[in-house]
């Protein structure tokens, strides 16, 4: 075939098309009851919009997005999150006026040039939310809670939580200095990129892909010994009313997150399943305190998360959560002629207004070839239209299930399969 898919996407069809679908519906039911209401972005966005919320020192930038100029000579990126969009739309359109705390929902396709492998692609399906409005650690916790309520939804077993501080701005002046001193004489050892991070975000160094897992990394100072009293007294009200809920958490005193917008809390789930996917990051986000002002807004904090739902497929798949997701056919009906067919169509939808799944042969298949393809659509009735029923008004109707069948006048065909259904 001369045409294949772009390195890095996936194709979803029938079964596996309908997993992803289960997901997000899922997600939208959970995230409604606390209140939250759907957002829709473009997938382009100016460039600036992801330079001005990643940072223009974010592998994010320099390395993962797909950028073009269009016709205007206008830079033009394709969304590699979904955070940015949802900012600049928020105050695009002065949500901030309506309500004192605006909870959206989003899901869409983000783009990262990135090297593809398991559970991660250049194209993906992302989900995710964001709070605007108050900087309360009970939102913080709420939000986290609302991210374990809907994976515990999903089925998804051996969920743990990392959680983590990275302070406010103070705190993290103090800790950059900090982090810039310790790896002052020991960067030489490290990857290109860290060495750049040192002077531009040392942050980065604690998760780096390449370094972050040497003893150098793991001895480095740690955040909470240089968090401001009102940062730390944020975070221990977070993890306080964490364990009240009796969400278990892990402090990780390494995790700072991929995007240099973070502040305060931030937060990952991860699978702790001693299988195959063992420490996999389903989840994550974060609080970020300045990221509307950033964008020329007023003075409001934000919190948010997000998940791939292709990520989540393959967790659900690997602990075998799809069930009964086969495509059910209520009614196959068999059409002997031409003018069976013409009624074959009336009664197929008839039998779809009230929301039966009908199917019925479309070419001049014999009595023999239909009936082979019931064995594949698996009906759990078969009604049979010839010339002898459409003359008498009545028609055979068989129960697959109970492997009866019954001859029913034409206008009781819908009740009688109706009640022969609940």
């Amino acid at each position: 075939m001369s045409y294949q898919k772009i390195k890095g996407t996936l194709d979803f069809y029938q079964q596996e098309a309908t997993k992803m679908r289960l997901i997000e519906t899922k997600a939208k039911e959970i995230l409604k009851t606390f209140g939250f209401e759907e957002s829709i972005t473009p997938i382009i966005e100016m460039t600036d919009v992801f330079i001005r919320s990643s940072g223009e020192n974010s592998d994010i930038v320099n390395k993962e997005m797909y950028t073009f100029l269009d016709r205007g000579n206008r830079s033009i990126t394709l969304r590699p999150e979904g955070t940015a969009s949802i900012v600049r739309s928020f105050l695009e359109n002065k949500l901030y006026i309506n309500s004192p705390v605006t909870k959206l929902y989003y899901c869409g396709p983000m783009f990262r040039y990135e090297r593809p492998q398991k559970g991660r692609y250049r194209q993906f399906m992302q989900f995710g939310i964001e709070v605007f409005g108050e900087e309360s650690p009970f939102l913080d916790a709420d939000v986290i809670i609302s991210a374990y309520t809907l994976l515990s939804a999903l089925g998804i077993k051996g969920i743990k939580l990392k959680i983590n501080t990275i302070g406010d701005f103070a705190s993290r002046v103090n800790y950059t200095a900090k982090l810039q001193s310790y790896f002052a004489d020991k960067i030489d050892d490290f990857c290109e990129d860290c060495k750049q991070r040192l002077t531009k975000n040392p942050l980065r160094i604690l998760d780096c892909k390449v370094d972050s897992e040497k003893d150098v990394v793991k001895r480095a100072p740690k955040i909470k010994d240089s968090l401001s009293d009102a940062s730390l007294a944020h975070f221990i009200e977070v993890t306080t009313i964490l364990s009240m809920m009796k969400i278990p958490y892990e402090v990780e005193d390494t995790l700072v997150r991929g995007l240099d917008y973070y502040t305060d809390t931030v937060f990952e789930f991860i699978l702790d399943t001693n299988d195959d996917l063992q420490g996999l990051a389903i989840c994550g986000g974060g609080r970020y305190a300045d990221l509307v002002k950033n964008f020329g807004g007023p003075d409001i904090s934000g919190i948010g998360y997000a998940f791939g739902l292709e990520r989540i497929m393959m967790v659900m798949t690997n602990q075998n959560l799809f069930t009964d997701i086969d495509k059910k056919t209520d009614v196959f009906i068999i059409s002997l002629d031409k003018e069976s067919k013409r009624l074959g169509l009336e009664f197929a939808n008839q039998l779809r207004e009230e929301e039966l799944v009908v199917e019925m042969d479309y070419k001049n298949y014999t009595l023999k070839q239909q009936f082979k393809l019931t064995e594949k659509l698996n009906p759990k009735f078969i009604i049979i239209i010839g010339e002898e029923e459409r003359e008498n008004n009545i028609f055979t109707i068989k129960d697959t299930q109970n492997n009866t069948q019954e001859k029913v006048k034409k206008e009781n065909i819908v009740s009688y399969i109706k009640s022969k259904k609940q």
